[in-house]
């Protein structure tokens, strides 16, 4: 059990799960292997394997708060979400004061969309542990659920010890940009720190900063730069791998996450946000209206899924609804629908069409690499309907009339956190289709019918 464990903290699932199982053939009850064997499923994202092998260690020993706990984050990243808040609440009676347990709880509660308890949560989890980096982020998010600011953004700030973004701090030889520089003639360099849509969100700011006068260099996804440029000529919009060169001449660097805390201090703020922040190719936006208009029938764009990495598995489960949901949309008078969906979608899209589902396809366009292409197309399109993607993000940036959908009124992030009006806070042209009652992708669906057709 000792090599076993280890081989686990050196990496070698493989070898340490071979141990275990060994372990297993001479007793099938011992509690260490079972627990390992969990944790090695749950890392490898097989939550599935995790709750099973967890439960048979919670049988052997039913009062260790680590097993339940581990059990509890496979149960909710497999959006069991009760059965988690259970094995949380087992495992806080053991350990009341674990930030860690706690932190959990509270993940599990926004997820519930309980964005309030959330924080209650949160802020146990610090008072256990005050510089618990992740529950700070987290409470952060849920801070920008609740549309409670400063202190969300205050919070936002640990997303960097709290190991919750792709790329580091990176090193930069001159300062952070803060409040006190307005009007002092820097030139800030803003860098990309994580997702495309959350940089592409993040980066609508920075029209705050040009009517400020402030002089800045804006990095963006490579993909991007040409619709970024189009719609603000007199930018310098450059991509990841040309920004170490054009950054020389600048004397403040900023994160485009940070932005929010210099222009977004409340909820009133969001009234500055631009209708539209990328610019399609004319040509091309016309070309291709003129391949998917037809007659009567408007062009309605749409996109389904979100792709995550295996260990992101509940972000795709919670985000993603089947093709298959978009049927009766398909049919419905005065509508064709046009494939907006990045990705390998081949064997939905053969189902589809199987079941009488029509989905018009530019098929020469990658929608994954050619984002200026998408964009076009979004363009050319009346109106996009879609999940929770990085295409609703593009939609949304450009100003296209957007049903962004997601299930209970429970917002998937805080960019779709709706207004009063019943539209995304960061894209006025995105209206949320939702509600308590729409617990299901065919409601939803059938909502977004509704919409259509009395408008």
């Amino acid at each position: 059990m000792e090599r076993a464990a280890r081989l686990y903290e050196a990496g070698n699932l493989e070898a340490a799960r071979s141990l275990c199982e060994d372990i297993l053939r001479a007793d099938s009850h011992h509690f260490y292997a079972l627990h390992l064997l969990a944790t090695i499923a749950a890392t490898q994202g097989e939550h599935e394997d995790c709750v099973r092998l967890a439960s048979r260690a919670i049988q052997a020993n039913p009062r260790n708060a680590e097993a339940l706990s581990n059990r509890g984050a496979a149960l909710r990243a497999l959006c069991r979400f009760d059965e988690a808040l259970a094995d949380y609440d087992r495992a806080l009676a053991l350990e009341p004061r674990s930030a860690a347990i706690l932190n959990n709880r509270g993940v599990t509660l926004a997820a519930l969309g309980r964005h309030r308890e959330a924080v209650e949560c949160y802020d146990r989890a610090l008072e256990a542990e005050p510089k618990y980096a992740r529950a700070r982020h987290n409470r952060g998010l849920s801070r920008l659920m609740l549309g409670v600011f400063p202190d969300a953004w205050e919070d936002y700030e640990w997303r960097w010890p709290g190991g919750e973004t792709p790329s580091g701090l990176r090193p930069f030889p001159f300062p952070t940009f803060q409040a006190a520089d307005f009007g002092k003639g820097r030139r800030i360099a803003l860098w990309c720190e994580q997702g495309l849509g959350d940089n592409l969100a993040f980066s609508t700011l920075t029209e705050e900063l040009a009517r400020r006068g402030e002089a800045f260099v804006l990095e963006a996804d490579r993909r991007l730069v040409a619709s970024i440029s189009r719609a603000h000529p007199g930018w310098n919009v450059v991509s990841r791998e040309d920004s170490p060169k054009e950054f020389l001449p600048c004397d403040r660097h900023l994160p485009l996450g940070s932005l929010g805390a210099l222009f977004r201090r409340s909820l009133q703020d969001f009234a500055a946000q631009p209708r539209a922040f990328l610019a399609p190719d004319g040509a091309r936006a016309e070309s291709y209206r003129a391949r998917i208009a037809d007659g009567a029938r408007g062009p309605i764009g749409v996109s389904w899924r979100t792709f995550q990495a295996r260990g992101r598995g509940f972000y795709e489960r919670t985000r993603s609804a089947p093709l298959a949901a978009f049927g009766d949309l398909s049919r419905m008078p005065g509508i064709r629908l046009v494939d907006l969906q990045y990705g390998d979608t081949k064997a939905e899209r053969e189902a589809f069409a199987h079941d009488s589902g029509e989905l018009t396809r530019i098929e020469e366009l990658d929608l994954y690499n050619d984002l200026d292409g998408l964009v076009a197309l979004i363009s050319a399109c009346d109106a996009v309907v879609t999940t929770d993607n990085a295409t609703a993000h593009l939609a949304g940036a450009a100003g296209k009339r957007t049903l962004l959908l997601y299930l209970s009124a429970n917002a998937p992030s805080h960019y779709w956190a709706p207004t009063p009006e019943g539209r995304s806070r960061w894209y006025p042209s995105v209206e949320i289709v939702t509600a308590r009652d729409v617990d299901t992708w065919q409601r939803a669906l059938s909502r977004v019918q509704q919409v259509l057709a009395a408008r």
